[in-house]
């Protein structure tokens, strides 16, 4: 037993010493006094991500939808658990109330339904809220980009942004 758990440790510690030495013979492995620090690395990253449009900075409106989606998602997910919430609270208020006044299942159906209405009725003031949130921050990026345009050029009407179609 004792051979047999040697000879697996053994072969596992020969594979490892033999992958060990194919990385060290592969000519594409820059050597340890070859290989550029984090610093320089990082930078490179950056700078690969930037030529690809995939940093922020460079990506402008592309970073931001990613981000509006991923706060669409987050918003769903608020809703819906609202709705779930709303009928298992009022179902399970109905359940009690029927098995304290002994009138099963009447009381529990009234609290479902009204437990979906609560639930609907949250879902329908959160989407609002959100809309209406989404309409001011879309109005105020809008004036921010008109005082822009008329700060850097004053007294003359903006330009046409590039790829406009507007004659002058």
């Amino acid at each position: 037993m004792a051979t047999g758990t040697a000879t697996g440790n053994g072969l596992i510690e020969h594979l490892i010493a033999a992958q060990l030495s194919s990385d060290m013979s592969d000519p594409r492995h820059p050597s340890s006094e070859e290989q550029p620090s984090l610093e320089k690395l990082g930078g490179r990253i950056s700078k690969a991500r930037r030529a690809a449009g995939l940093e922020p900075s460079a990506a402008g409106a592309d970073g931001m939808a990613d981000g509006m989606a991923g706060a669409g998602l987050g918003a769903a997910w608020r809703i819906s658990i609202e709705i779930v919430v709303a009928l298992v609270v009022c179902t399970a208020i109905g359940w009690a109330l029927d098995y304290w006044f002994g009138t099963k299942p009447w009381l529990m159906l009234l609290f479902l339904f009204l437990g979906g209405a609560a639930g609907i009725n949250n879902a329908v003031r959160t989407a609002l809220r959100m809309d209406a949130q989404a309409a001011e921050e879309m109005q105020r990026k809008s004036r921010a980009a008109v005082k822009a345009r008329t700060e850097a050029a004053p007294g003359k009407r903006a330009e046409p942004g590039k790829g406009d179609r507007r004659d002058g």
